[in-house]
């Protein structure tokens, strides 16, 4: 008897020892749990952070990117009367090479018309040595020598005023030809300036318009391609519906799969229904279906989460062990017979307890509390770090002015 007592003593101290352990290796697991949710969230919450910020800053830009076009469409202006200036230009530049032209060939007619001065001079200079040879030759009488010769001067006389008033024509002739040479050379110099002054404008303008046009490229790429990974968004949700039809609750606006624990699970239990796994393997295989099936998708695919919620009812870590053991359990009833390795990739499973309740008027409806959700979350990552390389380039831009 006493042998058999300090066996069923001993007994009892094994199992209290196993049972220690037992509780401290589910605590392990409670705490584990706990980490791994408030890690998963925090991760969540920062990627959710990132992206409106980056949303925020691309509102700003778009504001930038109305005055950047009223800017090119001042440019534009400036540069249509610029070319309006540049054509007014040559056409005075045309007028002044007609006036040369004509200044040319007065120049070349008065070089003509002295050349005609300067042989007749020559032809009155020698018809006069000829006049006073003839004299001197002539056997006549002094008194009618002297009346020829006072003749021939005042021939003199006469030819030298007209001789005088040639070389006056002709002194003010060429005054004339040396001012309109002046006045060619001080147009010239001018036009040479404002040549060069429209040419670095449009050097300036050219630029500018370069750099305006490459910051509109590249917000456009920037947006385009945002507006792609909403419109991938639009499509999945749009896919979704039409494959699972009303047969069950889709979010409209984030795609999420809506499945009541009630159905999935009994009360207080985080194991799956029987009668309940043949019709959420369907309704899963054609969610999953839309989601794998597609390249573009799943090109920008980043997770697709099992989300546990609960209702109020219980306390808060209750509540997260209940909801996180029913999204393993669904996470679980899925790899059992899930064949897609890729969709292992993007699985994972979260427990949220009450945090996240249903509430219609204004109060927490607890039955539709208690639901399974699975939904997708598409990656950001490009399109942040278009905006990111798009706003690093803007502020270098600023930097340079």
């Amino acid at each position: 008897m006493k042998i058999n007592k300090e066996e069923k003593d001993t007994f009892w101290i094994a199992y209290a020892d196993l049972m220690a352990g037992l509780l401290f290796v589910f605590i392990l697991l409670i705490g584990g749990i706990i980490v791994k949710y408030f890690l998963t969230q925090s991760t969540l919450k920062k990627k959710e952070a990132d992206f409106i910020t980056a949303i925020a800053s691309l509102q700003s830009q778009e504001k930038k990117n109305s005055e950047l076009e009223a800017l090119n469409k001042i440019f534009s202006d400036k540069l249509n009367e610029l070319d309006l200036e540049t054509k007014d230009l040559k056409k005075a530049q045309s007028i002044f090479i007609v006036q040369i032209d004509e200044l040319e060939k007065m120049v070349s007619s008065l070089n003509d018309e002295n050349s005609d001065l300067n042989k007749t001079l020559t032809r009155l200079y020698n018809e006069k040595l000829e006049q006073e040879q003839i004299i001197n030759n002539l056997n006549i009488s002094e008194e009618e020598k002297r009346q020829k010769i006072a003749e021939l001067n005042k021939q003199k006389d006469t030819q030298e005023q007209v001789i005088a008033g040639l070389y006056a024509i002709k002194s003010t002739q060429e005054e004339q030809i040396y001012k309109l040479n002046k006045e060619k050379l001080a147009q010239d110099e001018k036009d040479r300036e404002k040549e060069a002054k429209i040419v670095y404008l449009l050097e300036q303008m050219s630029k500018k318009e370069q750099e305006v046009n490459q910051i509109l490229y590249d917000l456009n790429v920037t947006k385009n391609r945002i507006k792609n990974l909403t419109g991938i968004k639009v499509k999945v949700i749009a896919d979704i519906k039409e494959k699972l039809g009303d047969s069950v609750s889709i979010d409209v606006n984030s795609g999420a799969l809506r499945l009541s624990s009630s159905i999935l699970f009994d009360k207080a239990s985080s194991k799956l229904k029987d009668d309940a796994k043949e019709e959420l393997k369907r309704t899963l295989q054609k969610y999953f279906s839309v989601l794998m099936q597609n390249d573009e998708i799943r090109k920008n695919l980043d997770q697709i989460v099992i989300e546990g919620h609960t209702d109020s009812d219980g306390g808060y870590i209750y509540n997260l062990e209940l909801s996180q053991q029913r999204a393993f359990a669904v996470m679980d009833f899925i790899n059992s017979w899930n064949s897609d390795e890729r969709l292992k990739n993007y699985l994972i499973a979260s427990g949220r307890s009450f945090m996240s309740p249903v509430i219609k008027d204004g109060v927490e409806d607890k039955d539709a509390s208690r639901r399974i959700e699975i939904k997708f979350l598409l990656s950001n990552k490009a399109a942040i770090d278009e905006i990111q390389k798009f706003l690093n380039y803007d502020r270098n831009q600023s930097k340079n002015r």
